[in-house]
């Protein structure tokens, strides 16, 4: 891919798990799409929320993802995207820390093991006795 300019993220962003790069550079993947992101350099990669941004020849992204990435701002960026799929984006809501992301996808994912347990009474009675008619 490009080499880009590495700028930090705009205030309102510090803390996001989310990177603002220009659409031609986007690899196809689409505004608000989850993808890989890894710095050619060094190997090291990272899930992130792609949004846009009118500028071409730099990369916006917070402080923790260029660490992570191993990148400094005001830096060189040689990197590759690549969409993740279904289980990796279900996997990046879990796991960032980003608050504002991973409280309400912890609340649905208990809410689902909820859901499945609650349905264990209702199945019980027809398997039960569709065993003791097997056995009889």
């Amino acid at each position: 891919m490009a080499k880009l300019h590495v700028e930090g993220a705009q205030a309102s962003e510090a803390g996001r798990w989310m990177v603002r790069l220009n659409i031609k550079h986007r690899a196809g993947i689409e505004r608000y799409g989850v993808a890989r992101l890894t710095n050619t350099a060094n190997g090291k990669a990272i899930d992130v929320l792609l949004l846009g941004h009118n500028r071409d020849d730099a990369i916006f992204m917070p402080y923790d993802i260029r660490e992570r990435l191993g990148i400094a701002k005001g830096g060189e960026l040689d990197f590759s995207l690549r969409k993740i799929g279904l289980w990796g984006l279900l996997r990046w809501y879990v796991r960032s820390p980003d608050p504002a992301v991973f409280i309400p996808a912890r609340i649905a994912v208990i809410g689902l093991l909820l859901a499945i347990v609650g349905l264990i009474p209702a199945w019980l009675p027809p398997i039960c006795s569709i065993i003791l008619s097997v056995v009889r």
